[in-house]
């Protein structure tokens, strides 16, 4: 399988997401409360916040696209069906848009969340919260199977990722029922 390498700007369309002060706090105009996309180390995640209502919809996620948070650390998600993060949620500044052509939008999500990728940002990487410019994202290389064979990995990740997710909240219940167990040798219920 020895493809050639090819830049993610010549899959994808990338752009910026929204200047949140442009459209919420110095905003004049009409606002309402929106699902706003946050992210922590490795999850992401809505808070509602005051939005302009007229905001370009190329702000809001739609299934398909892939977003990817610039700073560090890097994280990807797709927006589909299966994704904890709906389509008409306000996309920040601090991420991109990466609308894929003939590409898995959840294969190009993994790929971006992989070594690979981290390897590359790493050269791109800037100041002390390690931030990524928009330019440097379109600029990453990636062998892209054909999409049968994106499908079929994506098919073993998913798989993969549930399992991960399982034992993630097996390891959050042993450690609650330990710290049970160590809060009721010391009395208390």
């Amino acid at each position: 399988m020895n493809q050639m390498k090819t830049q993610l700007d010549e899959i994808a369309r990338i752009s910026i997401g929204a200047s949140l002060p442009r459209y919420s706090k110095t905003y004049e105009g009409d606002k309402q409360e929106t699902d706003v996309l946050y992210c922590t180390v490795d999850e992401f995640y809505t808070k509602k916040g005051e939005i302009a209502t007229d905001i370009d919809s190329k702000y809001l996620t739609q299934k398909g696209d892939v977003i990817f948070r610039l700073s560090s650390p890097q994280a990807a998600i797709s927006i589909s069906e299966t994704s904890e993060i709906p389509e008409g949620v306000v996309v920040s500044s601090k991420f991109v848009i990466i609308k894929p052509r003939d590409v898995n939008p959840d294969f190009l999500a993994e790929l971006l969340n992989s070594n690979i990728a981290r390897n590359q940002i790493q050269k791109f990487s800037e100041g002390i919260i390690k931030q990524i410019k928009k330019n440097d994202v379109a600029r990453l290389k990636f062998e892209i199977p054909s999409l049968e064979e994106q499908t079929e990995y994506v098919e073993y990740i998913n798989l993969i990722n549930k399992e991960i997710k399982l034992q993630k909240q097996l390891l959050k219940e042993n450690m609650d029922l330990k710290e049970g167990i160590i809060q009721k040798s010391q009395g208390v219920e």
